[in-house]
């Protein structure tokens, strides 16, 4: 039972009739009919009088009339008290991340939204795209930083932060003098194909079809510094983001990718949460860092949508 049909049955009573009250809450004829049918239906009792009068209460409604004020107020004490939490904001912020953005941007923003939102704790996940993605439509996090992929964007709203470049990752004996890495030059290489989801932006880039360019591909689960090492000591060859990147003090060869490819970077949430103040807010201080960080650099996006 829900408190809308009670409130539809009260204003027809105070009204005198079912058209007036249709019209004066937004329903059609039909619509109003079906509610008051409905209602009787469930509670097992007649509870309007109809003659071409109009509505009266019946002998039930009457004595349920009480009962009925009762469940109305009671709604609107519930609806104000969430409405008062909502305002409140959040105790704890649920937030989700890779782990170069929490080695390279997330403490700036962390100290940006602490200082307009001091109340708010932040508890971190680090994970990777799939994993990140089903626990925020499962509403085990608030909000995430993640890559933008088709595949799981369903039903979950995607602001954009920046196209983070992809880069062929070598080691540092890598007998080259170019200042790009043809995506064809990966023939004859062994691949280690990152893990945590990492293999969802990087199997675009070459059509789908890894096995196709490398004569052998590793798909392993270390951590982005364990999977440089192993390229440093020459076990592999890989492809990482300028993030991942970002702060390594390594033996390695970075190259940009020809042609250029990129993941795009950016703050995933459930669409239940874009008006949660909150996380908005949280947002933000996100949005304002990239600028900060980037503005005389290329890949910043402020385009909308998922690409």
């Amino acid at each position: 039972m829900d408190s809308i049909k009670i409130r539809a049955l009260l204003t027809a009573v105070s009204l005198g009739s079912l058209t007036s009250a249709a019209e004066s809450l937004g329903y059609t004829q039909s619509g109003m009919t079906h509610m008051m049918n409905a209602l009787e239906d469930e509670l097992g009792v007649k509870l309007l009088l109809r003659s071409k009068s109009g509505v009266t209460l019946s002998d039930a409604g009457r004595k349920l009339l009480p009962q009925m004020k009762c469940f109305l107020d009671a709604a609107d004490v519930l609806y104000t008290s969430a409405e008062n939490l909502h305002d409140k904001g959040l105790d704890v912020l649920r937030l989700g991340t890779y782990n170069s953005v929490a080695r390279n941007w997330l403490p700036t923003v962390l100290y940006k939204y602490r200082d307009l939102c001091p109340d708010t704790d932040v508890q971190i996940y680090i994970g990777g795209m799939q994993d990140i993605y089903e626990k925020l439509k499962n509403d085990e996090l608030d909000c995430a930083f993640t890559s933008c992929n088709k595949t799981f964007t369903t039903g979950v709203r995607y602001i954009p932060l920046r196209h983070d470049p992809l880069l062929a990752v070598l080691p540092g004996s890598y007998d080259t003098k170019a200042e790009s890495f043809p995506l064809s030059d990966f023939k004859g290489t062994e691949f280690i194909m990152p893990a945590y989801g990492f293999e969802n932006d990087i199997i675009p880039v070459f059509g789908q079809c890894v096995e196709n360019i490398a004569d052998r591909v590793q798909r392993i689960n270390y951590d982005d510094a364990a999977l440089v090492s192993m390229v440093e000591h020459k076990l592999g060859v890989t492809i990482l983001s300028e993030l991942v990147m970002q702060g390594m003090h390594a033996n390695v060869l970075c190259l940009p990718l020809e042609p250029s490819a990129y993941r795009h970077l950016g703050i995933a949430l459930n669409e239940k949460k874009v008006k949660n103040k909150d996380i908005m807010t949280f947002i933000r201080c996100a949005q304002q860092t990239i600028t900060d960080f980037y503005s005389d650099y290329p890949g910043c996006v402020t385009e909308q949508g998922c690409k």
